[in-house]
């Protein structure tokens, strides 16, 4: 399965589930604090962001790669966070297959999927 053509879609999956089942298991509502974004950009084209943590006014965009080599590329679609009006972008994080938290800019942070 590792090696399928829908494995990255598993992982993503997988890793969501985990992150809502946390909030469940927590008794906290994660229905008006974690979303999805998908949208066009009219310079970039096609953007998504896989999860967006909303606390306390502040957005936290996660990005999910079944990869042990995380780049601060993969992380490109946040800034569309910063045009939201009364919204401030917090620190993203790449969750994926790295063995130890890395950070990869000032506002980016690979984390191994243990930190979930």
């Amino acid at each position: 399965m590792k090696n399928s053509a829908v494995a990255g879609n598993i992982f993503e999956t997988f890793i969501v589930s985990e992150i809502l089942k946390s909030y469940n298991n927590e008794g906290r509502d994660y229905r008006f604090s974690i979303f999805y974004y998908r949208g066009k950009d009219s310079n970039a084209g096609e953007n998504e962001i896989d999860l967006i943590i909303q606390e306390d006014g502040v957005l936290y965009p996660v990005e999910i790669k079944m990869s042990g080599n995380p780049k601060a590329s993969m992380s490109s679609a946040n800034r569309i966070l910063d045009k939201i009006p009364d919204k401030k972008r917090g620190t993203g994080v790449i969750l994926c297959l790295i063995d130890k938290k890395t950070y990869l800019r000032e506002n980016l942070i690979a984390l191994p999927i243990e930190y979930i």
